[in-house]
């Protein structure tokens, strides 16, 4: 089974990751898995111009090395291996799309939050849902 597991460096999205390393049976004897990690865009175009793209870019994957990182070491401790998907852009919007591109499951940790506060912050396990065509597994 191909399991697409998003990846934020949070400790939800590890709960995620471990899941997946502890509960093979869920997904097949061996899962192949893929992390993805979304980093949302630069909020001014303005500002990537007068910083340089390969500055943005570096940073960009900077940030998604530092998110995955802890993930990496657990499947690598597990004697896993997985694939990687770096992207920018609205994150439940993305880990969707990518997920929709040949992926049976989505697996991502929540932080919990009541509905009134997914209501005033948004939330990502939301929006994937809203748009995935996948089923999607949350682990709290």
């Amino acid at each position: 089974m191909k399991v697409l597991v998003a990846i934020d460096g949070s400790p939800s999205s590890l709960r995620a990751i471990q899941y997946v390393t502890k509960h093979g049976e869920v997904f097949g004897v061996t899962p192949d898995i893929t992390l993805i990690a979304v980093h949302l865009p630069v909020p001014s175009q303005r500002a990537k111009a007068l910083i340089g793209k390969e500055i943005v870019d570096q940073y960009y994957s900077d940030e998604s090395d530092a998110a995955l990182a802890g993930a990496l070491a657990h499947l690598k401790m597990a004697g896993k291996t997985a694939k990687v998907l770096k992207v920018v852009g609205d994150p439940g919007q993305e880990i969707a799309k990518a997920a929709n591109d040949g992926f049976q499951m989505i697996v991502m940790g929540t932080h919990g939050r009541t509905a009134l506060g997914n209501l005033v912050m948004g939330s990502v396990s939301m929006r994937t849902l809203a748009e995935s065509m996948v089923p999607v597994l949350l682990v709290k």
